[in-house]
């Protein structure tokens, strides 16, 4: 009885031992777009949280940047596209793929009220990010698809920032189109401008947005690196169940900082239709992107999708069942 007593005291006045606690550390992402919405959903819903990390989300636009804050140690997980890591990799650091969010260019070309179709493209400026990001590869390729050469046909690209820096240039008339996210494409064109061309409807497989580490972590890190995967994976999963579409919009409307959730509409379909439900990177796009970004970079020619693309944790989350448990939730 005593023993008895003496535990139930126990009980009531030591305080509670704390929950394992979450692991902190920096996640980076590199552009402010709807790409982004499964980082920005895990961390609003708390489903790192759930699976053991607490990432602090921190914006370094463009992913050249990205691949240096990776090989640098400051970011052990960043979301960008898959160009830098295909450049690093050819310069010898260890960066890998572990996931692709979006394997499909996911932007709009806006032109100015008289440029209407790729062809008016000719002797004008383009307005896109800096050289080495993924709005820059995605204007080139774009003009390559449509059968265009900067040079022959005397088309500037400019190096103008971020999306709000081209929209700027685009009103000023500093450019005469300009590349940005398909959310802002319905209000640019009630402005007078011309949606040029929609890039997810071109047949063009890219590496849009994927979640890449350095090979060192997924060797002395593994379970944390799982863990922060699990993250992702569930915060891209809740992002496109149909269910949760309000939500989804409370959380995109606050990173775009948006004055009404009602804006967030079009950043949210323009995701839906390029998120893919298991992602996986698209080695298909990582082949055509390697053998595009060799054009300029004969140093990349070296470089093989297997090189940097590492499924290892994404397949044992699903072979384990994580996907299916996703989407019953």
């Amino acid at each position: 009885m005593r023993r008895t007593l003496l535990l139930i005291i126990l009980a009531v006045y030591l305080p509670a031992q704390p929950a394992a606690a979450q692991q902190k550390f920096l996640m980076g992402y590199s552009s402010f777009s709807s790409n982004q919405i499964p980082l920005w959903v895990a961390k609003d819903e708390g489903l790192f949280k759930r699976y053991g990390t607490d990432p602090d989300l921190i914006l370094i636009e463009g992913g050249t940047r990205g691949g240096q804050a990776l090989i640098s140690g400051d970011v052990p997980v960043m979301g960008m596209s898959g160009q830098p890591v295909i450049s690093a990799r050819a310069r010898g650091a260890d960066l890998v793929m572990i996931a692709g969010v979006v394997n499909k260019m996911n932007y709009v070309l806006i032109g100015a009220p008289s440029v209407r179709k790729p062809e008016d493209l000719k002797g004008k400026r383009i307005g896109a990010a800096q050289a080495g990001t993924a709005s820059y590869h995605a204007v080139l390729l774009g003009l390559k698809h449509w059968g265009l050469d900067p040079r022959r046909d005397r088309i500037t690209i400019l190096q103008l920032g971020n999306q709000g820096a081209r929209v700027a240039s685009l009103q000023s008339g500093g450019s005469d189109a300009i590349i940005v996210n398909p959310g802002l494409g319905p209000s640019l064109k009630e402005r007078g401008n011309n949606i040029i061309a929609d890039f997810t409807e071109l047949p063009i497989p890219y590496p849009q947005q994927t979640v890449s580490v350095r090979e060192r972590s997924l060797k002395s890190d593994a379970e944390f690196i799982e863990k922060a995967m699990k993250g992702v994976v569930a915060g891209n999963s809740f992002s496109l169940d149909p269910r949760n579409k309000e939500r989804v919009k409370q959380i995109i409307a606050k990173y775009l900082r948006l004055d009404r959730v009602e804006k967030a509409e079009e950043h949210y379909q323009s995701a839906l239709k390029v998120m893919a439900p298991k992602p996986y990177v698209d080695g298909a796009g990582i082949a055509s992107m390697i053998e595009f970004i060799t054009e300029s970079d004969p140093l990349v020619a070296k470089v093989k999708p297997e090189m940097v693309i590492n499924h290892t944790l994404l397949k044992k989350l699903d072979d384990s069942g994580f996907f299916e448990q996703m989407s019953k939730r």
